[in-house]
């Protein structure tokens, strides 16, 4: 890909590329999706604790469709909530609040 000239510099990325790729985006929800169901045991466990339907999973796992994003959150709040601190496991006194992006995923677990 050539470069082109804006205002006398040379443009190395092109504004087309600096958006949100419909493909990338859907590879990181397939992939915390994947996560997550990967965490709690199946598609059809992150379905109950989710409250959707099991073939949205499979269309939001497959790049067909994005999740809405409070569930996209939840979803998130679920892997930081099972996979816990990412700091040195010798740092006991840390005290960080864990983090929630839409609400605490302890309720929506059975």
């Amino acid at each position: 890909m050539p470069a082109r000239k804006l205002s006398g510099r040379l443009r190395i990325v092109h504004a087309a590329h600096l958006r949100n790729h419909s493909g990338v985006t859907a590879t990181v929800y397939s992939r915390a999706l994947l996560r997550a169901a990967e965490l709690l045991g199946g598609r059809e466990k992150l379905a109950r604790v989710l409250r959707v339907p099991v073939s949205e999973i499979h269309k939001w796992i497959g790049g067909e469709a994005k999740p809405p994003r409070e569930v996209f959150l939840r979803v998130v709040d679920l892997i930081l909530d099972e996979t816990g601190p990412a700091s040195d496991a010798g740092d006991a006194q840390d005290t960080t609040p864990p983090r929630d992006a839409a609400g605490s995923s302890e309720h929506y677990r059975d």
